[in-house]
Order: C-alpha cells, then structure tokens, then sequence
C-alpha cells in the first residue's frame, strides 16, 4: 500500500486527471454503500419537524438520522473522482427502471442494464425528428455527474440537535441545473493546474424562481487551501473505486443478458466500442496493486 501512494505521488497531474474523470477525455449511481449528498428542497420532515429549504442533506451513518447543514455555513466537499452515469426514471413505477455503468469519459460506450446504450438517451437535435410521446419519454432519461469525496458539514438533525460530519465519505450526484456548475468547477480546477483530490470545494446554494416554482441550485466556491493526500485517502479512493467497479460488473452482466435474450442479441461486436468495455470491465483485478489499475477500473 504505501508503494502504492509513492506511485500515485510520482504520476504526473495529467495522468492523475485522466484516470479521476478530473479531465474529461479520460478513459450513479446505484450504490447503497455510501451516503448520498443532496439538496434539501422540503419544508418538513416525515415527522413533521421544520426542515430549512435549500441547505444540504445526508444520512449520518453514526447517528443513524438524516442531517442537514446549517443555514448559512459553507459545506466543504473534496472530490476524489467525478464520473458520470445515464439512468431512465419511470414515473409512473416511481423508480428507476435503467442505468448505465459508470463512465469517466464521453468517449466511452455507456452501455446500459437493458442491452442498449446511454439508455436510450438522444441527442438534443434530434429530438424534433421523433414522436411527442418519445420526446415526453425521453425527459425522464438523464445524464448525472458523480463525485465522490470527502465530506466535512456542521449539521444539525430535524430535531434540532447539533453534531459534526468530519470526513464522511459520500456520493453527490447532480443533473439538471446543477450538472454544468459541478463540471465547471472541475475545469476550474484543472485550469488552475491543480488535482481535485487536493482541494476543498465550498458549498453552498442560490433560491431561484420560475413562476410559482420556488427551487435552489448548488453556488460552488474553491477553497485556496491546498490539501495533502495521504494514505487513508488513498484506501479511500480505492473504496470509490471498488464501488463503481462493482456495479459497472452488474450493470455489464445485465447487458450481456439482454443482448443474448433479443433478436440477433449476443454479439457485442453489434455496438461499437462494446467489445473493449465489456472484457475491461471483466478482466479487471479483483484486489488492484497500483494506483493505475484502482483509477482506471
């Protein structure tokens, strides 16, 4: 492990960049495995205590309760790997009925758990080649950033008692309106010619409105502070990465099964690119060794 860290130290900024999503022509998320960090937007919670609108939200897994941040204090997150991910939103079964693996690159094929690619996604300009009800349809299908980091928040839960998150690890999945300002920020970053894993973002959010719709959206700073990264970082950077390898296998698995069951299915020859992604993702080490083989899952 500490070979490892050396390694990860000696790589130049651009491999490092390339192999975290920080750069993106480098190479959601379903996982259960880590809290997710969102933007509170209710008045109340299930138990009817007030909640205030537009701070941050996460399960606290210490105190086994939903938190939020203070109204008005900073939020730091420190990004370890941004990544993205399609998922197809049924709203009438009220879940998520599709999603891709999880890629770092637009050049790669985000095959999806249905057999099919980027989940049926289309492009923006072909959209008024298609029927109404696709165009409807295709709403519910979007594309999310990913980042997973550290979280550090001074909270409070909905009873009001105060507590502390201190380098939590965390998923905060964003599309929307707050899709373009999380990978601003990245670039930002990059343009500064420094590592994501190495800074601290500081969150906090802007009220906007459209007619009677009241909705916020995330107001993202860079703290000038620079960190370092260490050991435990890294086994937990390996942690991330582990879990976007382990369901990018199911997500493949998926794939593979759908393909076999349609007609002429089977052939990953069929999309292009699959071939290369499927046995990347299924000759994969189990424990990786370096730090190429950890990023690069």
């Amino acid at each position: 492990m500490v070979n490892d860290l050396v390694s990860f130290k000696t790589m130049s900024k651009d491999d490092i960049m390339r192999l975290t999503g920080q750069e993106d022509d480098a190479g959601g998320s379903g996982s259960v495995l880590i809290p997710r960090l969102a933007i509170n937007r209710a008045g109340e919670d299930d138990d009817g205590n007030k909640l205030e609108s537009g701070t941050y939200t996460i399960y606290d897994p210490e105190s086994e309760k939903k938190v939020y941040s203070k109204k008005g204090e900073v939020v730091k997150l420190r990004p370890f790997i941004r990544a993205y991910q399609y998922m197809d939103y049924n709203q009438k079964e009220n879940k998520y009925t599709n999603k891709t693996i999880i890629f770092k690159s637009w050049k790669d094929e985000a095959l999806d758990s249905n057999g099919g690619v980027k989940c049926g996604k289309i492009p923006f300009k072909e959209l008024n080649s298609v029927s109404k009800e696709e165009a409807l349809r295709q709403k519910d299908i979007k594309c999310y950033t990913l980042l997973y980091g550290l979280l550090n928040m001074n909270a409070v839960t909905g009873e009001g008692e105060s507590t502390v998150l201190k380098d939590l690890p965390v998923l905060w999945r964003v599309t929307g309106t707050n899709f373009r300002p999380v990978n601003e920020v990245v670039k930002s970053i990059k343009n500064r010619n420094k590592l994501i894993q190495n800074v601290n973002l500081l969150l906090g959010t802007k009220r906007k409105k459209t007619g009677n719709n009241v909705y916020y959206i995330s107001d993202i700073g860079i703290d000038d502070a620079e960190v370092e990264f260490t050991k435990d970082n890294f086994e937990t950077m390996q942690m991330f990465s582990q879990i976007i390898k382990d369901e990018n296998i199911e997500v493949i698995e998926s794939w593979k099964s759908a393909q076999g069951n349609s007609e002429g299915g089977g052939n990953p020859e069929t999309i292009s690119g699959t071939s290369e992604v499927v046995e990347a993702v299924e000759t994969a080490p189990k424990t990786e060794e370096t730090p190429e083989q950890v990023l690069a899952t």
